[in-house]
């Protein structure tokens, strides 16, 4: 795969000339085009008509926009739509995607990354320094993390996750993750209203399942969506949906938007982007009330998610733990969880499971990596399961019954 850093079409020295003019005589303008592209493309001809002799062409142009008021070598990046994070350790910039083998590059300096970490503070207010040594912030449909070198030992360190507008998992692409019968699962859970996990690693494609999952709510059954940072555009992938989207901050958190508003909206979903800590234990107590949940987290597998939830609620409730449990156990439904091949890159469904009241959990589905390819086996969906497909008046025929069984 190629992909590269653009050649330098015009020297640094010049671009810093162009940009110390423009912050002089332009300010306001300069400010905005950070944020509105209408400002930036006022922006873009006054640079042209006062260099033409310079930028030539649009190629040129273009590229001093981007090293000016753009986000430089990322908006390349960002057109690759292979690519899904980029990172700095404080040495090397490292890329990495869906199909693609990571891989690392050189010549990036330290001075660079904050030069494009600051782009990110001049839109959203936010700054990273020695006293704020960690940022957390989005722009353009990415989201930032950066840790100030007051933490990282070896130089700022820099994680960027892409987050595209519309569905990368699709029906069309589906068998591509898991077997075509999983489809026809998961629209039943949905159909079900089944509280549900997606569990992976960082890029495995957790956002992307649960985007899908959405994708099969109706528009009779509002959702409540709570995030940290702007990651499912929700309205615009799904503009004819029932939606309160939210996205959580210094003054309100995602545990709190739970309970004070969530759960007084009168949503059928409350659907967290990502738990992290204590919104966990609002959760529960939103599944108590009978709302249902989609969300995703970081575990080692599904079994594990439950023991995971116990550790993020008491990260700020006392409680319980055998009570809360028990709980999760009865009330939440499924888990699914996601790997990336080690072979081809490519994420794919590893198992799903089903959590009992008896503190037991089930395989439903899995899918082993061997040198041939994947190899998937099906299990046994409970009877409660079927009984809210008939609840819920969703017909499914189950499980084939012509793969290997897990045993």
């Amino acid at each position: 795969m190629s992909v590269y850093t653009p050649d330098q079409l015009v020297l640094h020295e010049t671009i810093e000339d162009i940009k110390l003019r423009i912050k002089v005589n332009h300010a306001d303008l300069y400010q905005s085009s950070y944020s509105d592209p209408d400002a930036r493309e006022a922006l873009k001809r006054i640079v042209f008509e006062d260099h033409k002799k310079l930028l030539n062409t649009e190629e040129k142009l273009e590229y001093v926009m981007r090293e000016i008021v753009g986000l430089s070598f990322m908006e390349y990046y960002k057109e690759d739509k292979r690519i899904t994070d980029v990172g700095y350790d404080g040495d090397k910039l490292i890329v990495q995607g869906n199909g693609i083998k990571k891989f690392s590059i050189e010549g990036i300096s330290e001075n660079e990354i904050l030069k494009l970490i600051s782009k990110f503070s001049n839109t959203t207010g936010k700054e990273l320094n020695s006293k704020n040594s960690v940022l957390n912030t989005s722009k353009d449909f990415m989201r930032l993390n950066a840790v100030h070198r007051e933490n990282a030992i070896n130089g700022t360190t820099m994680a960027i996750r892409i987050t595209r507008p519309g569905l990368n998992l699709t029906e069309d692409n589906w068998s591509e993750f898991a077997p075509e019968y999983m489809l026809d699962f998961l629209k039943a859970s949905i159909g079900a209203r089944s509280n549900i996990y997606i569990s992976g690693d960082t890029g495995a494609g957790k956002t992307e399942l649960q985007k899908l999952m959405m994708s099969y709510i109706p528009f009779e059954e509002r959702i409540a969506l709570i995030e940290t940072n702007k990651d499912l555009y929700a309205k615009e992938n799904f503009p004819e949906k029932d939606i309160f989207y939210w996205v959580a901050n210094e003054t309100q958190s995602v545990d709190e938007l739970i309970s004070y508003a969530g759960l007084r909206s009168f949503p059928v979903w409350i659907n967290v982007g990502e738990v992290l800590g204590k919104e966990v234990y609002q959760m529960l107590q939103g599944m108590l009330t009978g709302h249902k949940f989609i969300t995703t987290l970081h575990s080692v597998n599904a079994r594990a998610i439950p023991r995971r939830l116990l550790g993020m609620a008491k990260m700020g409730y006392q409680f319980d733990e055998k009570m809360f449990l028990e709980d999760i156990y009865s009330y939440s439904h499924l888990g699914w969880h996601n790997k990336i091949s080690k072979r081809t890159g490519k994420r794919y469904l590893s198992e799903v499971v089903e959590y009992h009241s008896d503190f037991t959990t089930t395989t439903v589905f899995k899918q082993v990596e061997t040198k041939n390819g994947l190899v998937d086996y099906v299990g046994k969906l409970s009877d409660e399961f079927f009984d809210r497909l008939e609840e819920f008046d969703i017909e499914y025929e189950g499980l084939p019954t012509n793969r290997r069984v897990i045993s």
